[in-house]
């Protein structure tokens, strides 16, 4: 629908000023060409890791720098203050100021557009009396992760700092944090910590090894913490943070960027899960407008205005994320009849584990080129690809997904236990409601998402794209154009056609099952069975005769036999 366009165009048409923020800097160059074609004057803005030419040039400092600023201290605080944290300047100061200090020394007021990553939304100069594009969920961006060992013991560093709070360290405050006696002083610490004042800066705790800028705000957690149904760990943190904690003690922090500054926000993204955006945008205040708001209109839209044919098989979950679970056979299948029907090799969507797999094996002859979910948002390389496939399904660890989601809008979530006592799985995998909507947000709309990356662009002779799904993981909504049924060989099926094409009466002779046989490791009356299936297929034909009225077989078109099996 060109949504990411149109932001450009819109800002272009109203003379408002726009802030863009999007998940790699490979994107950012399309919204430059954009902006140039709008006569806009925008800017990339500058990013630590970057544009630091200290970052990545092996300076023995660098390893430093990065454990301070994974400590909540920002790049910028860590150019200002470099010899307060390392006693001398940075290699990137010797001769001058950094690039990177320079380049953040602009006026966006002088700029009609600015264009940015998820993580610099956090910088309110960069929104602030701007209007805001969020192009595509920013996923966990927002997040916080520290390991139990680090949370703790930033807290405990905190506590022999902080007179305010009555704990002597992390253990004193688990044990007696929800004692009533401290009821009023943990109050009016709470108080004066105020809605934003969530770092910690002094010099002196600086200098600890266990230091970090977001101690306050683990203390806040650590206090807070309610325990769900699910063993999970649920504190809200006000101005929407929210903290929650597995049963492992692994901890996640959400700290929504100060989006209140903003003139206004607009989230883009065409599959959305509404209770996500409104968890990461840190409020209630989402108004969600459709623009296919039923149906129907969904399916014509993937129709007739994308042009997309899909061919969908049935064959199941196929979850695909960890590559214990690749079916290479069928997939073989899949994309063998593709290359012959189609005339050409399908670009390939899938993961990254079932890639590898497929390039060690003679399925890679029949890829054009494949991808990764992982890689696909905003990407337009399939934009003018008109035969595709997607195989397999997405599905990251469910405790990261679907759990985590959940318990940080504050409800318990797990597999569900089916009518025969066992955990669910597959397609009948269910979370209960909620927790389905959160699943489905990162399968089923993933898969969406991959079909609708092929052929975005029309060209003067071509629109839209033949796409076959080898996944059942698709919306509900979606109607395939055509059903296929993918049949795999059996490893005895390939070896008796092998010994047959590998003979010296190939290909116009005849054989016998005993014949067959001893070229294989199948016995003689399995032979026959597979044989009889190779006739009912139209690969061979037969007459009967001589002792004992056996069958002597014919090549009709084995030629044609694929190597991985058929598609129906």
């Amino acid at each position: 629908m060109g949504k990411s366009y149109h932001a450009v165009k819109w800002a272009e048409s109203t003379g408002s000023p726009l802030t863009i923020f999007t998940s790699r800097r490979e994107l950012y160059g399309q919204y430059e060409k954009w902006c140039e074609e709008q006569g806009l004057d925008y800017l990339v803005l500058p990013a630590f890791h970057h544009e630091c030419e200290t970052i990545g040039e092996d300076h023995p400092i660098e390893g430093r720098i990065d454990d301070l600023y994974e400590s909540g201290i920002s790049g910028a605080e860590i150019h200002r203050e470099a010899k307060r944290y390392f006693g001398r300047d940075l290699p990137c100061q010797l001769d001058g100021p950094c690039q990177y200090m320079e380049k953040r020394e602009f006026d966006p007021e002088n700029y009609d557009v600015l264009i940015g990553h998820y993580l610099q939304a956090h910088n309110r100069d960069y929104i602030e009396e701007r209007y805001v594009a969020i192009d595509e969920f920013p996923g966990d961006s927002y997040f916080f992760e520290p390991t139990h060992n680090e949370a703790t013991r930033a807290v405990s560093n905190y506590l022999r700092a902080e007179d305010t709070l009555p704990f002597e360290n992390w253990k004193d405050l688990h044990r007696r944090h929800d004692n009533e006696e401290h009821e009023t002083v943990v109050s009016e610490w709470k108080e004066e910590m105020g809605f934003y004042s969530h770092r910690d800066t002094r010099i002196t705790l600086q200098r600890s090894p266990h230091f970090h800028a977001h101690a306050p705000l683990l203390t806040h957690a650590a206090i807070e913490f309610d325990l769900l149904e699910n063993e999970w760990e649920y504190a809200e943190l006000g101005s929407g943070r929210v903290a929650v904690r597995t049963p492992e003690d692994e901890w996640t922090i959400l700290i929504p960027p100060p989006f209140y500054a903003a003139e206004s926000v607009v989230a883009l993204d065409g599959t959305p899960t509404i209770a996500k955006w409104r968890m990461v945008l840190g409020g209630d205040w989402i108004e969600h407008e459709e623009v296919l708001d039923s149906d129907e209109e969904k399916r014509e839209y993937l129709g007739d205005v994308l042009g997309l044919k899909i061919k969908q098989t049935d064959a199941g979950a196929k979850p695909y994320q960890s590559g214990s679970h690749v079916n290479v056979d069928s997939d073989g299948a899949l994309l063998e009849s593709i290359h012959e029907e189609e005339g050409s090799r399908p670009a390939v969507i899938t993961s990254k584990q079932a890639k590898e797999q497929y390039k060690s094996t003679d399925v890679q002859q029949h890829v054009e080129v494949a991808e990764h979910y992982g890689n696909l948002k905003g990407s337009n390389k399939f934009a003018e690809t008109r035969l595709g496939a997607i195989i397999g399904s997405p599905h990251p660890p469910e405790g990261e997904a679907v759990i985590r989601w959940g318990a940080i809008d504050g409800e318990a979530i797990s597999r569900k236990v089916g009518e025969d006592g066992r955990v669910t799985k597959g397609m009948n995998l269910d979370f209960g409601g909620y927790g389905n909507a959160l699943f489905r947000d990162v399968v089923e709309k993933e898969v969406l998402q991959a079909i609708m990356r092929f052929s975005r662009t029309p060209s003067e002779d071509e629109h839209g794209a033949t796409v076959y799904a080898h996944t059942s993981r698709l919306p509900y909504w979606v109607e395939a154009d055509e059903r296929l049924e993918v049949n795999t060989w059996s490893k005895g099926m390939v070896e008796v056609v092998g010994a047959i094409r590998d003979s010296e009466k190939w290909p116009d002779g005849e054989w016998k099952n005993g014949e067959i046989a001893a070229e294989t490791s199948v016995g003689d009356r399995q032979v026959g069975e597979l044989m009889k299936e190779l006739d009912e297929e139209g690969y061979v034909t037969h007459r009967r005769g001589g002792r004992g009225n056996a069958y002597h077989w014919s090549n009709e078109r084995l030629d044609e036999f694929s190597r991985y099996g058929r598609v129906v």
